[in-house]
């Protein structure tokens, strides 16, 4: 089973319960609930509110220096963490809230990953370099990592064995989105495949940058917004029609469920 016909699969099973003419609405609406983005204007005050070409964005800003922000897939019972209410359950297990959350990246359909995964220093799924079909195969892909230094890095895929300072979190994704302060090559300006989409840059400042569209965009404006407007020199897409972010009191009334996902966690007080 593909990575598309695991998604199509998803898609059905919301079509169970809504119509399938009305199944874009419903996962727009969805997104646009759990990233606070409901009223594109104000969303959470833990999120920004960026509007760049006429599209809304929910806009996260992480300081690896500052915050704490690990790669999350199972419980120490091996099970599959698979969404937000259930890797809250994880944390409360350790005493620690989730203050932010993301889907990390592309997954199989058993939801493993597609490639690479580092948690806490241990390569969990290895570097994925081989040629397919599907987003996560246009090369190139890449790699947001949090490495030994505390520094937030996003870098082509065929790079990251020669990084010098060893990656401590790390999650494989495709394809790039912006590399050296330039929009991927392979994008088209006038393309009219338009999704829901998520990534994350970093900025010259060493700032991790999370966004995720209220509405779905082409793979070329959202990797200008990353460019243009959030200043990102390197960024990768993270996921399509699924994408989420959770932030503290979110609700959730339709099931998302991941494989790989992002956190920045602190401890419960």
């Amino acid at each position: 089973m593909t990575i598309a016909a695991a998604r199509r699969a998803w898609r059905a099973v919301v079509a169970v319960v809504y119509d399938r003419r009305r199944l874009y609405p419903v996962v727009a609406a969805l997104t646009a609930l759990i990233s606070g983005t409901a009223k594109a204007d104000a969303p959470p005050p833990s999120l920004q509110a960026v509007t760049f070409r006429g599209v809304a964005y929910s806009v996260n800003e992480v300081d690896p220096k500052k915050d704490d922000l690990q790669m999350f897939l199972k419980f120490s019972n091996g099970v599959y963490i698979h969404d937000f209410t259930g890797l809250q359950t994880y944390l409360d297990g350790k005493g620690e809230k989730l203050l932010f959350g993301a889907n990390g990246g592309m997954f199989q359909p058993d939801f493993s990953p597609c490639g690479l995964l580092v948690e806490n220093g241990t390569e969990v799924s290895p570097l994925n370099t081989n040629d397919g079909q599907g987003n996560f195969y246009m090369k190139p892909n890449g790699v947001f990592l949090i490495n030994a230094k505390h520094e937030a890095r996003v870098i082509n895929s065929a790079d990251y064995p020669t990084e010098l300072t060893p990656a401590v979190w790390a999650t494989q994704s495709g394809p790039m989105l912006v590399m050296r302060g330039d929009i991927n090559p392979d994008f088209n300006a006038s393309s009219k495949s338009l999704k829901i989409r998520s990534g994350v840059g970093v900025r010259k400042d060493g700032i991790a940058v999370f966004a995720l569209s209220s509405k779905p965009v082409s793979f070329y404006d959202f990797a200008a917004l990353f460019a243009q407007r959030l200043k990102c020199s390197n960024a990768l897409f993270l996921d399509g029609d699924i994408s989420a972010f959770y932030v503290p009191g979110a609700k959730f009334n339709l099931p998302q469920t991941f494989g790989p996902m992002i956190g920045v966690v602190t401890k419960a007080p």
